[in-house]
C-alpha cells in the first residue's frame, strides 16, 4: 500500500509505526556479591576473596571488583557483558582478544555466555562456556563454567552471595 500526502500537515498527522518493545531481561544481577569459597569449586587464585559490584541496565551488565578490606590487589578485571545473542570482540586482559556471545536461555531462567579465545587461525582452540543463574529469592548467584584449551578441560562453580543493603 502506498500512501500519498498532499501537505506537510497530512504527513504529520499520519499514523507512525510503534517501535517493538524490547523485552525486559528476565534476571537482574545488580548488587554487591561476595564469593562463598566454601560452596564454590575450583576457584582460581585471582578470584579468592572476590567481591563484585554488578550494575545492570536492560541487557547490558557491568561487573567491577571491589578491593578486599586487607587492601591486597585482586587480578580481577572490570568487564561488560552485552546480552543480545550476537557475537562481539572483547579484550580479555593481557591474553589478547576473544569473541563473546551472551544470551538468555530459552526458559529465561539463566544467562549463557560463550567465549572463544584461541588464536585468529583457530579461535575454537580455547573455549569457555558459562551459565549464570540466580536463586529463587535472588540472594545467590551461581556461575558454572567449562573451559577447554588445547584439548585440556576444566570446570568451575562459583557461588556468590548478595550483600544485604
Amino acid at each position: 500500500m502506498i500512501l500519498l500526502f498532499s501537505s506537510a500537515r497530512d504527513l504529520a498527522a499520519a499514523p507512525r509505526p510503534k517501535p517493538r518493545p524490547t523485552p525486559a531481561p528476565p534476571i537482574d544481577f545488580s548488587g554487591v556479591w561476595d564469593l562463598d569459597e566454601k560452596m564454590s569449586r575450583n576457584v582460581s587464585s585471582h578470584m579468592r576473596h572476590a567481591v563484585l559490584s554488578v550494575t545492570q541496565e536492560g541487557n547490558r551488565i557491568w561487573i567491577s571488583p571491589i578491593q578486599p578490606a586487607e587492601g591486597s590487589r585482586q587480578a580481577i578485571l572490570s568487564e561488560e557483558i552485552v546480552v543480545d545473542g550476537r557475537s562481539y570482540e572483547k579484550a580479555l586482559g593481557p591474553a589478547g582478544k576473544g569473541l563473546v556471545t551472551a544470551d538468555w536461555a530459552k526458559d529465561r531462567k539463566s544467562l549463557w555466555i560463550e567465549v572463544l579465545a584461541g588464536p585468529p587461525e583457530n579461535p575454537k582452540e580455547a573455549v569457555q562456556r558459562s551459565v549464570w543463574r540466580l536463586s529463587e529469592d535472588g540472594s545467590v548467584w551461581l556461575r558454572e563454567s567449562v573451559s577447554v584449551s588445547k584439548g585440556q578441560a576444566g570446570t568451575a562453580m562459583l557461588v556468590f552471595r548478595r550483600r544485604k543493603s
